[in-house]
C-alpha cells in the first residue's frame, strides 16, 4: 500500500483556463479543507501568461471566492494559497520544461526526499503531443521508486477525435509512459450514482442472478440538458453531441449496466470488465445507421460565436443498438443526449419483462422498471404494481423510492474532480478509462459519425427549450436480429445432466429431458422439466432446429444413443445440433461428428468440469467444434457456465482433448495431495489432519478446491476415513492422457505413476487410496464404500 502523506507536487498545464477555474482549483481547495491532501504539497500552475506567483495566487483567490460554499471555508483560503506557485512557459518549448525541472528539483532538496509528481493536462488536445514528449525528454516523468517519487499523468477527454487519432495518442503514451502512470479522465465515472451502480448490482442479490435478456426487456440511457452550447461554440462545433458525450459518458453508463460480475474490486478487474462488455457493441452497417440513429440541431445554434455558418453539427442524437453478448442478446438499448432540452433529465431506465403467466387483471401485462436518477436528483426507483384497494378488481402503480442524498448544496462537477484527484494521488485507477475501453467505444462510434458526415442520416431541427419532434424520434427502431430460441433437450439426467437441466430451467430455458430410467425422468418432471420416455418422443418434443445436450458416459451409452437402432440419428433432421458433454475420447468425437455431418446434423464436443456442484451453480466448459457453431450456441453455453468459466478451442474433438488433459493433470494433483497427507498421518506428531487441510486452504501456496474438498471429507467421514475405500476407481481419462502423450513422445511421468497407483490399489488398498477416494466423492459424488480386500491398512 502506498503511503499517502509523502511530499507531492501537482503541476497543472493550462492553469489559467476555465477547467482549472471551474473544476480543478475548487476540487483541490475542498480536498485541502478535508485534510485529504499531503501536508507537504506544492501546486504549480504552468501556462503561457506572464504572471508572478502573487498574481496567480490572486487569480485562484478570485476563483474560489465565487464558489457558493466559500463563506463556510474562507478561513482556510490564505493557508491554501501558500501551496500555490506559478511557472510561465511555452508548452512546446523544451527550455520551459528544463526550468520546471529545476523548480521541482529545489522542492526535492527542500523536503530532502524525491517527491511524488502529478502532471495534469488541462489544455486542448492539440498540445498533448508536445507536452508528453517534453515531459518524457526532460526526465520529469521518471519515478524514483514504486513507493515514493512516482509520477502520474492526467489526461482529459476527448481521447482523440476518432479511432485513428485515439490510436495515435495511445501509441505515443505507451512509448513514453507505463499504463499505471496514465490517468484518463471521464468525470462521469466519478459521479456518485454511477459509482453506486456497481454496488447496487454487485453488493446485492436483488436482480443480479437473473440480470440478462430473460429479465430485461429494454434499457434507455438519457442525458438531457436545459443549457445550450453557450460560450463553447468553437469547441463544440468541431465535436458535436455524439463525440462530446456519446462516445464517453453514455457508453461508460452502458458498460456499468451490462458488465459481468467482477471477480474482485481491484481497478484492473473492474476496468477489464467494462472493456470486455464494450467490445460486444456491434459495428452498425449503413442500413442499420439509417434505421437506428437520429440527429438534430436546435434553432439559434448557428448564431453562436465560433459556430460555422450552415453548420451540420448535431446538438441532439438518439441511437438504438444492442450488445452482441449472449447474456444480453436482443435487448434494445437506447442512448440519447441533447442540449437546450425541455428539462434536465439524466437517468437510466431499465424496463423488465413481465412473466408469461402472471396475476394480471384482464390478462394485461404491466411492466416493472428500475430507474436510476443521476440529475437533478440522485435516486433509485423501482416501479411495481399493487392491488387496487376496495371491492373492484384492478391494479395501481407503486414506487419504491430510494433517495441517495440531498444534493441541494452540491457544487456541480467539483465533487467528481475531488474524487478523481484523490484517487490519482492514491493510485486507484477504477474511475479512469483504460485504453481497451477507448478502442471499443470508438469502434462503435466511428461508423455512425462517418455516416452522418456523409449525410446518410438527415439533420433535423428542434426549437430551443423543447425536445425534438416525438414522432420523428419514435421512427428510430432496432433492426431485428434472430436470437437463439431458449429450448434444449438433455439426454442423461444423472448427477451432472440433471443439475444442468435444473440450472437451465431456472434461467428461462424450456428443457426436455430423457433418461433410460423412467423413474428419474418422472422425478425431474416434478421440477418443471418436460419429460420424454423414448428418443423419438424426445426429438418430437423439440422444435426444429433442435439442440440436444448429451451427458452420458463414454462408450456403449453414447454410441447406442446416437447410432443404435432407435438412436437419435434416425429422428434428428438437417440443421439440428448434438452437443456431447460427457467425458468422451477426443478421437471418437471426430468420428461421431463425421457420421452426423453426413446427415446434415451438427456436432459440438464439450468438456465439463466442476462436478455436480458446478453443474448446478455454473460449470467450467471447454468447448470444441467450429467457431460458427460455438457462436450460434453461445447463449446456451453462457447460461450453463459459471462466471468466466468457458472457452472455445477450434477443431472437432478439441474440447474433449483439453478436458482429457485436465483430468490427467487432476490425477497427478490428487496423487500428490493424497501422498502428502499419508506422510502427515504417519509422522511422529499427532496431527489434526482436518486442521492441516484447513490451514493449507487459507492463504497457502497449495490453496485449492481439491484441498477444500479434502477438508470437507475429513469433516464428514473423520480423519481415519474408515468408511472410505482404499481402492481408487479410475474411469479412463487418465489412461487416455497417458496414451496421447506416448503417441506424441511427451513424457508424463507424474500422471502415468498416478494412473498406475489407482490400478494397483484394487489389490493393494491404502490410506493414500482412501484420501483419493474421498476427494473423488466430494467433487464428483463417486462411490466411497469400503470394498478393501485387505484389512491391514494402517489407520
Amino acid at each position: 500500500m502506498q503511503r499517502r502523506d509523502l511530499p507531492t507536487v501537482f503541476v497543472i498545464f493550462g492553469a489559467t483556463g476555465d477547467l482549472t477555474a471551474k473544476k480543478i482549483a475548487p476540487a483541490l481547495f475542498h480536498l485541502y479543507i478535508a485534510k485529504k491532501l499531503p501536508t507537504m504539497l506544492k501546486i504549480i500552475g504552468f501556462a503561457r501568461r506572464d504572471l508572478t506567483r502573487e498574481q496567480f495566487q490572486e487569480h485562484i483567490r478570485t476563483v474560489l471566492k465565487k464558489q457558493k460554499d466559500f463563506s463556510q471555508n474562507k478561513e482556510h483560503l490564505e493557508k491554501f494559497l501558500q501551496h500555490i506557485f506559478y511557472h510561465s512557459g511555452d508548452f512546446q518549448s523544451y527550455g520551459s520544461y528544463e526550468e520546471l525541472a529545476g523548480i521541482l528539483g529545489r522542492a526535492d532538496d527542500q523536503w530532502n526526499v524525491c517527491a511524488n509528481k502529478l502532471f495534469y493536462l488541462a489544455v486542448p488536445p492539440e498540445y498533448y503531443k508536445s507536452i508528453f514528449q517534453n515531459l518524457a525528454d526532460s526526465g520529469l516523468t521518471e519515478p524514483c521508486s514504486p513507493e515514493e517519487g512516482w509520477t502520474r499523468v492526467l489526461v482529459e477527454k476527448p481521447f482523440g477525435k476518432d479511432s485513428n487519432t485515439a490510436e495515435e495518442l495511445d501509441i505515443m503514451l505507451a512509448k513514453l509512459f507505463k499504463e499505471e502512470q496514465i490517468y484518463r479522465i471521464d468525470h462521469y465515472l466519478a459521479k456518485e450514482m454511477l459509482q453506486n451502480i456497481l454496488n447496487f448490482r454487485f453488493s446485492n442479490n436483488l436482480f443480479e442472478s437473473s440480470w440478462d435478456n430473460g429479465l430485461i426487456e429494454s434499457v434507455h440511457l438519457t442525458l438531457h440538458e436545459t443549457l445550450g452550447v453557450e460560450q463553447r461554440g468553437k469547441f463544440y462545433d468541431g465535436v458535436g453531441a455524439l463525440r462530446d458525450v456519446g462516445q464517453n459518458h453514455l457508453l461508460q453508463m452502458l458498460a456499468l449496466i451490462f458488465m459481468e460480475t467482477p471477480l474482485s474490486n481491484t481497478p484492473e478487474e473492474i476496468r477489464k470488465k467494462r472493456a470486455d462488455i464494450l467490445a460486444y457493441l456491434p459495428t452498425l452497417t449503413a442500413e442499420q445507421i439509417k434505421k437506428q440513429t437520429f440527429r438534430a440541431q436546435y434553432t439559434g445554434y448557428q448564431s453562436i460565436d465560433g459556430v460555422q455558418q450552415k453548420s451540420q453539427t448535431e446538438t441532439y442524437f438518439k441511437i438504438i443498438t444492442t450488445i452482441n453478448h449472449p447474456r444480453f442478446a436482443g435487448i434494445p438499448i437506447t442512448i440519447e443526449s441533447g442540449k437546450s432540452m425541455e428539462e434536465q433529465r439524466k437517468e437510466i431506465v431499465i424496463t423488465l419483462k413481465h412473466p408469461k403467466h402472471c396475476f394480471c387483471p384482464n390478462g394485461e401485462h404491466q411492466k416493472n422498471k428500475i430507474v436510476i436518477g443521476i440529475e437533478p436528483t440522485e435516486t433509485i426507483n423501482i416501479h411495481f404494481w399493487n392491488k387496487k384497494p376496495g371491492l373492484d378488481e384492478g391494479v395501481i402503480p407503486g414506487v419504491l423510492n430510494f433517495y441517495y442524498r440531498d444534493v441541494a448544496d452540491r457544487v456541480q462537477y467539483v465533487e467528481e474532480y475531488e474524487k478523481l484527484l484523490l484517487d490519482c494521488i492514491y493510485g486507484n485507477q477504477i474511475l479512469f478509462v483504460s485504453t481497451d475501453e477507448i478502442k471499443a467505444m470508438w469502434k462503435f462510434i466511428d461508423p455512425i459519425w462517418t455516416a452522418w458526415q456523409n449525410n446518410l442520416v438527415p439533420l433535423h431541427t428542434y426549437k430551443k427549450g423543447e425536445n425534438p419532434d416525438a414522432e420523428l424520434t419514435a421512427s428510430v427502431s432496432l433492426s431485428k436480429k434472430k436470437v437463439m430460441r431458449k429450448e434444449v433437450g438433455i439426454v442423461g439426467l444423472g448427477k451432472m445432466g440433471g443439475n444442468i437441466a435444473r440450472r437451465l430451467s431456472e434461467k428461462g430455458w424450456t428443457v426436455v429431458g430423457y433418461n433410460r430410467t423412467p423413474e428419474i425422468t418422472r422425478k425431474y418432471e416434478e421440477e418443471g422439466i418436460k419429460g420424454a420416455y423414448s428418443l423419438k418422443e424426445f426429438v418430437d418434443s423439440l422444435q426444429a432446429p433442435r439442440t440436444v445436450w448429451m451427458m452420458l458416459p463414454e462408450g456403449d451409452a453414447v454410441e447406442e444413443t446416437l447410432f443404435g437402432k432407435s438412436g437419435l440419428i434416425h429422428f434428428l433432421q438437417r440443421g439440428d445440433t448434438v452437443i456431447d458433454a460427457g467425458n468422451s475420447l477426443y478421437k471418437n468425437a471426430k468420428i461421431r461428428s463425421q457420421k452426423l455431418q453426413k446427415k446434415g446434423i451438427n456436432f459440438i464436443d464439450v468438456g465439463v468440469s466442476g462436478g455436480p456442484g458446478g453443474a448446478r451453480s455454473g460449470a467450467c466448459l471447454m468447448i470444441g467444434g467450429s467457431s460458427a457453431l460455438y457462436k450460434k450456441h453461445s447463449l446456451l453455453f453462457t447460461d450453463v457456465a459459471g462466471v468466466e468459466s468457458l472457452a472455445h478451442f477450434e477443431g472437432e474433438g478439441a474440447g474433449h482433448f483439453v478436458k482429457m488433459v485436465h483430468n490427467g493433470i487432476e490425477y497427478g494433483m490428487m496423487q500428490a495431495i493424497a501422498e502428502g497427507f499419508t506422510v502427515l498421518k504417519k509422522s511422529q506428531y499427532s496431527l489434526d489432519l482436518e486442521e492441516v487441510s484447513k490451514i493449507y486452504n487459507n492463504g497457502s501456496v497449495i490453496e485449492s478446491r481439491l484441498i477444500e474438498w479434502l477438508y470437507r471429507a475429513f469433516k464428514l467421514y473423520g480423519q481415519p476415513l474408515d468408511q472410505v475405500s482404499g481402492s481408487v476407481q479410475h474411469t479412463g481419462e487418465g489412461k487416455w492422457t497417458v496414451d496421447a502423450a506416448h503417441e506424441m513422445n511427451v513424457p508424463v511421468k507424474i500422471i502415468e505413476e498416478s494412473l498406475k497407483f489407482r490400478i494397483l490399489s484394487e489389490k493393494n488398498p491404502s490410506y493414500t487410496g482412501k484420501v483419493l477416494s474421498a476427494l473423488r466423492n466430494q467433487f464428483g459424488g463417486h462411490d466411497i464404500k469400503t470394498n478393501d480386500t485387505k484389512t491391514n491398512i494402517q489407520k
